[in-house]
Formats: C-alpha cells, sequence, structure tokens
C-alpha cells in the first residue's frame, strides 16, 4: 500500500554504504529500496568520537555495520526514506528525546505556563534525556505530565531493549507509529 507512511518509525537498520563525498550513508531498512543518512542527521554525541575528531559520516559508519535510525521522510519515486538517528517519541503534550540534547518549550505558551511546565518536567527527566513540550501541554496536570513522560520513556526502554537483543543482522523494525 503506496500511502503506508513510515515516518517516525524506529528501525535498526544496517549500513550498506557509506559514501564521504556525499557525507551520506545508504542505509537498508528492510523496505526494499535504501534508505540515506546524512551526516547532519547523525546522532554525534552517541557516535563516541573524540571531540577533536572530525564529524565525518566514514569516521562512524561501516558497510555492514547495525545502526538505529527513525525515518523522518517517506521514500518518494526514486529516492529512499531520509532517516535521522536523533531518536523522537511523540507523546500527547510532549516529545522525548532520549539523546538529551534538545530540551523546549512552545513559544505559543505564556510565560507563566512555561515556567510551570519547566519545573515539573525537571524533575521527570534526566541530564541525558530532552524534551520538547507541545502547544498541548498547556494547562495539564502534574500527574497527566508524569503518565505522558513515563509511557515514552517505557516505548523507548523497550525500543532499547530489542537492539540488545543478541546478533541482530538484518533490518528490523523496533518502533512503528500505530497506522492511523
Amino acid at each position: 500500500n503506496s500511502n503506508i507512511s513510515y515516518v517516525g518509525n524506529v528501525y535498526l537498520g544496517k549500513v550498506q554504504n557509506v559514501l564521504p563525498s556525499m557525507e551520506a550513508a545508504f542505509v537498508d531498512i528492510g523496505k526494499g529500496r535504501n534508505a540515506v543518512l546524512y551526516a547532519g542527521e547523525v546522532n554525534w554525541d552517541e557516535t563516541g568520537l573524540s571531540e577533536n575528531k572530525e564529524k565525518k559520516i566514514e569516521h562512524v559508519l561501516k558497510s555492514g555495520q547495525m545502526v538505529m535510525v527513525q525515518v523522518t521522510k517517506d521514500p518518494i519515486g526514486q529516492k529512499g526514506a531520509r532517516l535521522t538517528s536523533q531518536i523522537s517519541l511523540p507523546g500527547r503534550f510532549v516529545v522525548f528525546v532520549p539523546g538529551g540534547e534538545m530540551s523546549g518549550i512552545s513559544r505559543k505558551l505564556p510565560e507563566n505556563e512555561r515556567a510551570r511546565l519547566k519545573s515539573i518536567l525537571s524533575s521527570l527527566i534526566s541530564d541525558e534525556e530532552g524534551v520538547i513540550v507541545r502547544t498541548a501541554a498547556e494547562g495539564a496536570s502534574e500527574e497527566e505530565l508524569t503518565r505522558d513522560v513515563a509511557r515514552l520513556k517505557a516505548q523507548w526502554e523497550d525500543i532499547k531493549q530489542k537492539t540488545e537483543k543478541k546478533n541482530i543482522t538484518t533490518p528490523t523494525l523496533l518502533y512503528g507509529e500505530p497506522d492511523l
């Protein structure tokens, strides 16, 4: 079915080839055509690359390597899906960013509400985690926010556990957006 969207799905993909000249890697996610991961979408914090080493995709990805990726754009025509290795999981009130780089609160919210949300969320997430607070969080209770974050953290744990199974060598769906 061509109108199924893979956007948001998380896969353990297999690197097919790395093209230094394009600063990109082609990754098999089990969808026929290879998907593409550009250097700009690599989660550099997770790569363990030392500070002084150049952020070049060929330093962190090799052909045959398994890599956790999330689809950001569906395949169109001859172009494969676009990927990121900076995973984010959308909830009702927040988007959970396990890699922790981003934290932000919708600018559309009034200042006092932003402060309230920030203080609630600071107790719910660690320094290694990030959240982007959606406009929908306005007026949400501490309990609702706690539940949302807990559900997303559990989802992330589930994804991580699937990757820890031994010897996964074929592309695997780790988390799929439910079809709406």
